[in-house]
Parts: C-alpha cells; structure tokens; sequence
C-alpha cells in the first residue's frame, strides 16, 4: 500500500490528508506490533522446544553414563573370572600330566594279573621237586 501524497499546492486542506496519513501509520504500526507479537510466540515455543531438547538429550547423557559404568564393571568381572578360569585349567594341566594315561593302566593291570596269587597259578618248591622227579629218567634215581 502507498501512503498517499501531501498536496503540493499551499490552497488544498492539509488535515484531511494528515488524518489519512496518520490512520494508515497507525493501522501499519498496529500490523507490525501484531507481527511482532507472533513471531516473539514462535521465538518463545522454540526456546522451549530446544530447552527440552536439552533436557531429554542431558538425561538420556545421564542414562548412557550409566549403562556404559554398568557394563564396564561387567567386563572387569568377566575379566577377573577369566583370570581365575586359566589358573584353574593350568592347575588341572598340572594335576592330569600326574595322572598315568589308559595305556600305563592296562599295563599295570597286566602286571597285577600276573603276580596275583588267586589266578596265577604258582607251583610250591616241593611240586616243583616232584615234577623234576616224575620227569627225569628211572636210571639216574638208581
């Protein structure tokens, strides 16, 4: 809209044109503050906007902090399980390289058959005279 014009010639009346003008000034003033005034509301919804943004990234900042110290002293736990996990296999290791192995044990169960009294079967001296007896000639006993 274009404020209208002053009359330039000195007989025209000035103060029906300065009452236009100062409508028009005042009905634009009124439109800016009004405009003013909306964008102040949207400036104002924005910084609660970001202020919340904030708040909820802060927490969930909080929250991770949180999970992160959770899991970090899970690992240290794993870890010091682990730890004892090793030396008690490296103990077996120790304790099974002590152990004889199923060839050793077939070999002694071998062993213990043989020298057993109940199935081996073990000749007194005195059987053992008499079959040399039985089994040398008549002709040297005489």
């Amino acid at each position: 809209m274009a404020l209208p014009t002053l009359p330039t010639l000195p007989f025209e009346r000035h103060d029906e044109d300065t009452t236009k003008l100062t409508a028009e000034l005042v009905k634009r003033v009124n439109e800016d503050v009004r405009r003013i005034r909306i964008i102040e509301q949207r400036i104002g919804r924005l910084e609660n906007s970001i202020e919340t943004l904030q708040e909820n990234a802060l927490t969930q900042m909080n929250d991770l902090k949180l999970s992160l110290e959770k899991i970090s002293s899970r690992i240290v736990s794993v870890s010091e399980k682990l730890v004892n996990i090793e030396g008690e296999i490296l103990r077996l290791s120790k304790e099974l390289s002590k152990t004889a192995t199923k060839r050793e044990l077939k070999q002694m169960e071998t062993f213990v058959d043989l020298i057993n009294p109940i199935t081996a079967k073990f000749a007194t001296k005195d059987e053992v005279e008499k079959m040399i007896e039985n089994r040398m000639p008549k002709s040297k006993k005489a």
